[in-house]
């Protein structure tokens, strides 16, 4: 007959680490992340580049809706909360009340908040070509509207959105809308200007 025998339960090697090791490479890992994390930070140009090509895709989108479903559609701009809301006339009753209904209506993007570090403005730099108003926010009343057709209303009328970041004061977009419907961005080149 065949016995075995069992290795012993206790060994000289213990399993597991000590809190020595487990402490060094906790520092390890803290030393790294503090010389990594600071290069994966976003620029304060990077959030308005961001923050300006979301904003000019959400105008599109109102327009786009407005010409889908006949109706009017707006963009209501607020300085003070640092956010942008899209409206879509969804009885057709030819106005807009900004109230939640028509928000989800347009089936959009809905009420949004600018980015952190971001706001309307363009501090001292100067403003877009063919923009003689030099505001933040050029439209009557802080609002673009286009008509059944995709068509800025009242007739005639454009405008201008400038964003810009918290800490960098020379990171600056506009986004203009013509009297067409059709939005540009810009963004501010240091020495170039506005391209």
């Amino acid at each position: 007959m065949m016995t075995m025998t069992r290795a012993p339960l206790t060994s000289r090697h213990p399993r597991g680490y000590t809190i020595l090791e487990l402490v060094v490479v906790v520092c390890i890992v803290g030393i790294t992340m503090g010389i990594v994390a600071p290069r994966f930070r976003m620029s304060g140009a990077t959030a308005v580049q961001l923050a300006g090509t979301q904003l000019a895709q959400d105008i599109d989108v109102t327009r786009t809706r407005a010409l889908s479903t006949r109706q009017r559609s707006r963009v209501a701009f607020r300085q003070s909360l640092k956010a942008y809301g899209g409206y879509l006339d969804h009885n057709d009753d030819g106005t807009i009340g900004e109230i939640a209904v028509e928000w989800q209506e347009l089936r959009g993007f809905g009420e949004r908040a600018l980015p952190r570090g971001v706001v309307y403005g363009r501090g001292s730099l100067p403003s877009i070509p063919d923009d003689p108003s030099g505001g933040a926010i050029t439209f009557a009343d802080s609002r673009v509207e286009f008509d059944s057709r995709g068509l800025v209303t009242p007739q005639g009328t454009g405008g201008v959105v400038y964003l810009q970041s918290e800490s960098e004061r020379d990171a600056v977009v506009a986004i203009s809308v013509a009297p067409s419907g059709n939005t540009r961005l810009w963004t501010w080149r240091g020495g170039e200007g506005w391209k």
